[in-house]
């Protein structure tokens, strides 16, 4: 594998941004950028060998600091949704930003999504990877501790792209990490992904309320609904919060070894994607809210549709710091946390 550099542009605080452009030996791409850890661009073939681009995004570093709904973002310090935009820990309150409603999204209005993260190229067992890294103050967004984050990208030969985290903190605090990339395995921007079958290996669900504010609560699947042990495809259900926006139970805590979470299948290029982590958790979105209040244009100038991408973000339960019982997403200072999720992709 080779990672090549390149300037991505300026942020208006001055600080620089480049773009790394990640190659196998089979011709596949990955492009990732240091602001916000976000993967840009990722070129996969169909059955006849054709390369796309599956993943949506914006074209310039200016148009991911105006705004995006988290296209490809590493989303932290907790990804999800945390109820009510505040948490007691160890006996003290914590006030976070309302940015979702009632909640706190994604680690609140200046999550990972957004900050530069150090670049450094590292060799690992003879593969070349991108590792990012980052120093996240105590009392950032509201959230107690120091903690000291990497995320490492590699495009492996078998056409995986492994995403690690790992992670260290000096007090007790709220920790959830995924990315947030929106796939389409037609290639992004010119269709929905009403057409992918999609296979979620998971029998329950984490239950939320209109907001989509987590329960506490964990439920069977229902089926013709809410269940994808067998693969769906999407054009057959009525899709809502509580079938495409909603994080789905694979395991009871995080595993050493990654496992299969999902499948993704587009029947017309062939595109399969497999989808494999350590996390006990995955939240499925089908991009039920792209382009419904404004026009999300996207690369090339390209207007993304409603339901133009899925995500399948792996993660645990984000409001672990509320329900307890529900999930592990608490970092504590003796701790390490680790966590990989593979992308595989082949075609049939």
């Amino acid at each position: 594998m080779s990672i090549a550099t390149k300037p991505f542009g300026t942020l208006p605080t001055g600080e620089a941004v480049s773009l790394f452009t990640l190659t196998n030996k089979n011709g596949l791409s990955a492009k990732v950028t240091n602001y916000g850890g976000i993967l840009v661009a990722l070129h996969v073939p169909d059955r006849a060998g054709k390369l796309a681009d599956v993943v949506l995004g914006k074209d310039t570093l200016k148009d991911y600091v105006a705004g995006h709904p988290y296209f490809g973002a590493t989303t932290g310090r907790v990804a999800g949704r945390i109820s009510g935009a505040t948490f007691t820990l160890e006996g003290k309150t914590y006030p976070l930003a309302a940015n979702n409603g009632p909640n706190c999204l994604h680690g609140g209005l200046q999550g990972y999504d957004k900050l530069v993260w150090a670049a450094e190229t590292i060799n690992d067992h003879g593969v070349d990877k991108l590792r990012l890294s980052i120093t996240d103050p105590d009392g950032s967004n509201g959230f107690p501790g120091t903690v000291e984050c990497t995320v490492t990208y590699a495009l492996l030969d078998d056409n995986t792209l492994e995403i690690a985290y790992t992670a260290s903190t000096d007090k007790t605090t709220p920790f959830n990490l995924t990315n947030h990339s929106y796939f389409n395995l037609k290639g992004a921007g010119k269709h929905d992904v009403l057409g992918h079958e999609v296979q979620i290996f998971a029998d329950s669900v984490a239950t939320i309320d209109a907001d989509a504010t987590l329960q506490g609560r964990r439920d069977p699947v229902i089926a013709g609904f809410n269940d994808y042990r067998e693969p769906v495809l999407l054009s057959s259900r009525e899709l809502n919060i509580n079938n495409a926006d909603i994080h789905f139970f694979l395991d009871n805590d995080r595993t050493k070894l990654p496992k299969s979470a999902a499948v993704v299948h587009e029947p017309k290029s062939g595109r399969l994607m497999e989808v494999f982590t350590t996390e006990p958790g995955v939240q499925f979105y089908a991009g039920l809210f792209l382009s419904v209040d404004a026009p999300e244009v996207g690369k090339g100038g390209v207007v993304y549709p409603r339901m133009g991408g899925f995500c399948l973000e792996t993660q645990d339960y984000a409001d672990s710091v509320t329900f307890p019982d529900m999930g592990g997403a608490i970092l504590k200072p003796e701790e390490t946390f680790t966590s990989t999720t593979l992308y595989r992709f082949s075609t049939k």
